[in-house]
This record gives C-alpha cells, sequence and structure tokens, in this order.
C-alpha cells in the first residue's frame, strides 16, 4: 500500500507531471482542509496515489497560510492516521520499516532501533529507553512516533517563490475563514525559530518553547484568547513522552508573558531561561 505521505507516494506524484489547477481540482482541496482541520479524517483504504497527489496540492495551499492552520490540519490529519495504524497493523508496520529501516521486534513485544537512525527521524529520544545505541520502543511508543512521522511529512512544506495566484486566493480564503484575526498579519510567528517550535518541543524544552510562542502571539498582537489557540494547538503537536505538557502548564505560561507585557523574555530550549 502507497502511503500518501511516503516516499514511493512523492515519486509516483512527479512521475505524474504538473498539476492541473481547474476550479473543481481546488475547490476539493480546500474542502479537504477545511474537513481535516474541523476533525481527524476517516482513512479508506482506496487508492492512494490520487490521495497523495491531493496532499501535494494541500501542502501547497498550506505552505501561504498562517502556521495555526498548518500546524491544526497536521495534527488531526496524522491523527486520522494513527487510528488507521491502529485498525490495520500491517500497514503501519510498512510504514515504520520505512521510516525505520534497522527496526526489529524484541522478545517482549516492543521494538528496538539504531539510535542514530531514530535521531535522523525524531531528533530526540526524550525519555525512552536507551542502552548500546538502541532506542527500544513499546508498542504505543512506536504508534506515538508514527502519528509524529506523519505530521512532520505534512508540516514539512518547501517555500517557493513561484506560486500561482490560484493557490495564494484560497490560501487567503482559508486564512479569513480559520486563522486568528492577530495571525494573518504577523511577522514574529512567521519567524524562522518559531515555525520549528509550532512542529513541537520535544521533553525538556516544552515549556521553554511555550514560552517564546506566547512573547511570538503577544508581540503580533493576538488577543489573549486568540494566543490560547495557538498555544493550544502547539500543545497537541508536541511529543507527549511519559510527562505528557499539558493545556495548564501552557495557559499559565501564556498568562504570565501577557500579563508582563513588553518586558523582554528570552529562553533556551535547552531547558534554562536567560
Amino acid at each position: 500500500m502507497i502511503l500518501p505521505f511516503s516516499e514511493k507516494a512523492r515519486q509516483a506524484v512527479q512521475g505524474q507531471g504538473a498539476f492541473l489547477l481547474d476550479s473543481d481540482t481546488l475547490e476539493q482541496c480546500k474542502g479537504f482542509i477545511e474537513a481535516v482541520w474541523a476533525r481527524p479524517p476517516l482513512i479508506e483504504t482506496t487508492d492512494m496515489v490520487p490521495e497523495a497527489k491531493k496532499l501535494a496540492m494541500c501542502k501547497a495551499i498550506l505552505s501561504l497560510c498562517p502556521y495555526s492552520i498548518i500546524a491544526r490540519f497536521a495534527y488531526n490529519y496524522s491523527n486520522g492516521w494513527k487510528k488507521f495504524f491502529r485498525d490495520n497493523p500491517q500497514v503501519k508496520m510498512e510504514f515504520a520499516s520505512e521510516v525505520f529501516p534497522s527496526l526489529v521486534q524484541s522478545i517482549n513485544g516492543g521494538f528496538n532501533v539504531n539510535v542514530f537512525e531514530f535521531l535522523a527521524a525524531e531528533e530526540s529520544v526524550s525519555l525512552l529507553p536507551l542502552s548500546k545505541g538502541v532506542v527500544y520502543l513499546s508498542l504505543q511508543d512506536l504508534s506515538e512516533v508514527l502519528a509524529n512521522q506523519v505530521k512532520r511529512r505534512v508540516m514539512s512544506i518547501p517555500q517557493s517563490t513561484l506560486v500561482p495566484n490560484e493557490l495564494k486566493l484560497v490560501a487567503i480564503e482559508l486564512a479569513k475563514a480559520h486563522a486568528p484575526r492577530g495571525a494573518t498579519g504577523a511577522k514574529n510567528l512567521e519567524k524562522q525559530e518559531i515555525r520549528q517550535i509550532r512542529l513541537g518541543i520535544a521533553e525538556g524544552g516544552r515549556y521553554y518553547g511555550c514560552m517564546k510562542l506566547s512573547r511570538a502571539c503577544f508581540n503580533d498582537g493576538l488577543s489573549f484568547e486568540e494566543a490560547k489557540q495557538v498555544v493550544l494547538d502547539y500543545v497537541k503537536v508536541c511529543p507527549q513522552g511519559r510527562n505528557p505538557f499539558t493545556e495548564k502548564e501552557a495557559f499559565t505560561c501564556l498568562e504570565w508573558v501577557y500579563r508582563k507585557g513588553s518586558q523582554r523574555i528570552g529562553v533556551q530550549l535547552g531547558g534554562n531561561a536567560t
């Protein structure tokens, strides 16, 4: 089965040549983005190559949208696939083998992955067991990692200066309908460092990432309620690990920033305030 976010799907889409930007296709992509933005999709076992083409088109549109829209779309989309993997373990293991070619099942029912291979995909082993160059994953750990990989692949959107006007118009409509009012003219929220934070931060840096994100919201003029939605999206995309980062922690951080106002806040994502 060719998954729409897999390397095989990317090659298949490239082999089909240029996309046809007709009104029906654009409306279908816009409808799909809005549907996934609202709730996780129900994945069906159909021909995934057309789905891959649709996803590629949606990513091109999302590349022009505020990050709050991209983050929520990716979170819900990955949750839809998380459920599909739970119901289709064979497909799940096929994707796991693509992400981690060294993956082997251990005698206790868990999985072993080469640490360098794991770090290339996930950037941090967080609190996962690690010994002699091998990361040990439970079945639940693997499910969380794979869902995170789907999210990352959806949010990994190359920037292009050659964007058809048809896509720009769809992105503008989506931004008007779903982005926080301040975010449509955001400057700090669109900085590369903040965009990276909005992909999610592993354990040890989640609070400090939330601090910087909250500061960006304040500087961009978002109301407190608008900023709460941005921070909530951040909480959802952060890898939860063994000690989940809660909405309460995030909102406490946000409240502190909005109380302090224009005070300079410097933080390091390694875990220390400066």
